[in-house]
């Protein structure tokens, strides 16, 4: 696939990747509004020009996070075969992991997306960026259309098959509540001045389990 791919287009994908990860290294526990375009750019080794090019409001790089973070979750489900609730605690434990490495990320979504009148469009990815993020894997068009409501979709209706889900909740409740540990329960702990998110994340997965 990648043989395909222009060198333009190529170059897009670097560049906007590189502005990600430099967004994402000054973010560290701070947050996203403090984080400045200038040094952003600077990190990343890129013009004000460009940035803007890429990215018209700062905070679309935050909805650019989102896109690249489901991808992988996505891509991460499929090579290690996890269903049902295995897979929703896989995905909360990625959450963790990157609240490790860039602890003021996941609280800078929540208040992002806290602002929003709805649910931000998140971007399909390029297959220049496809081919960057996962150059070994093979259908990297499923992965670039990965939706996290769908991947909690199957989760939930895995459950159900698996006898894992209680009867108390439709799936689509299920769903729900899920998006709701999403953010939620990372929120209470760190509200709790707690950082065992998954602790946090196990007990809020008890009012769905059997």
């Amino acid at each position: 696939m990648a043989d395909t791919i222009s060198l333009r287009e190529k170059k897009k994908a670097k560049t906007k990747l590189a502005l990600l990860e430099a967004a994402l290294a000054l973010i560290d526990e701070g947050t996203f509004r403090s984080v400045l375009v200038d040094d952003i750019c600077e990190r990343a080794e890129v013009s004000k020009v460009t940035f803007f090019k890429f990215f018209p409001q700062k905070e679309e790089l935050l909805v650019y996070f989102m896109s690249v973070w489901q991808a992988r979750c996505f891509c991460e489900l499929s090579a290690n075969g996890k269903r049902g609730f295995a897979a929703v605690r896989h995905i909360f434990s990625m959450v963790a992991e990157e609240s490790r490495k860039y602890p003021g990320i996941m609280l800078s979504l929540i208040s992002f997306l806290a602002e929003q009148k709805m649910h931000p469009c998140v971007p399909t990815l390029s297959e220049a960026e496809l081919a960057l993020l996962f150059p070994e894997a093979e259908d990297r068009a499923s992965i670039g259309n990965a939706d996290l409501y769908q991947i909690f979709v199957r989760c939930v209706r895995e459950a159900r098959e698996d006898g894992e889900l209680t009867n108390d909740v439709s799936e689509q409740e299920a769903v729900m509540l899920v998006f709701s540990m999403f953010y939620g329960a990372y929120l209470t702990a760190h509200l709790f001045r707690s950082d065992d998110f998954m602790a946090c994340y196990e007990l809020h997965l008890k009012s769905l389990t059997r």
